[in-house]
């Protein structure tokens, strides 16, 4: 006898709303940096550096994510409680903003830069086993060119039961690239099947 599938659930993150002490170059806590080897990891802002001092949405830090004019950016991951399930339509609330002054220094002249073009946000899935093959882009951002925090809803269908979500800053495809560039992220929701957020129950 073959038992009807379960219906999915709402799955919920670590640390979603990226709270811990504020540092340069350190994921926040419950998130792993998933960016390039040779690059610094993503910051927990507003940390008294690079000139960020934007007001978290929700508790007292977020997260702040680069592009780099060297064609390198940021991105931030975590595992799953438990897989997406394949063929399921989900989705995830997130609080996004850019920040005026996000001041470094350009990795191609080496020279100070203030990263402050407006950037998108990229959602994707794949494996906590990084040897298993498979990622899949499930969501992108318009490019987040406000400087107050605004909500964004993704909604995606994973085709595979992945267990990783990564959360990265992309180029806005519309400007040339690659440039200096910034995002600031805050209050990721549960990513929740859209029938629940239909009904309410989540």
């Amino acid at each position: 006898m073959v038992l009807p599938a379960q219906p999915a659930g709402a799955i919920p993150l670590a640390n979603p709303s990226f709270e811990d002490e504020p540092a340069v170059g350190q994921a926040p806590r419950g998130w792993e940096n998933c960016g390039f080897e040779e690059e610094s990891p993503p910051d927990v802002q507003p940390n008294g550096q690079f000139g960020v001092t934007q007001a978290a949405a929700h508790g007292n830090t977020y997260l702040g994510m680069v592009v780099r004019d060297n064609d390198s950016w940021e991105c931030a991951g975590q595992p799953l409680p438990h897989p997406l399930r394949a063929d399921t339509c989900y989705r995830l609330t997130l609080q996004a903003c850019r920040a005026e002054t996000y001041n470094s220094f350009s990795r191609i002249s080496g020279q100070p830069a203030n990263y402050n073009t407006p950037a998108v946000i990229r959602l994707w899935a794949g494996y906590v086993d990084k040897n298993k093959e498979g990622f899949e882009l499930l969501a992108e951002t318009e490019p987040v060119v406000h400087t107050g925090w605004k909500e964004y809803q993704l909604t995606f269908t994973s085709t595979a039961p992945y267990d990783y979500l990564y959360l990265e800053a992309y180029y806005d495809q519309g400007r040339p690239y690659p440039y200096n560039g910034n995002v600031l992220v805050d209050e990721l929701s549960a990513v929740t099947p859209c029938y629940l957020v239909k009904a309410g129950e989540y």
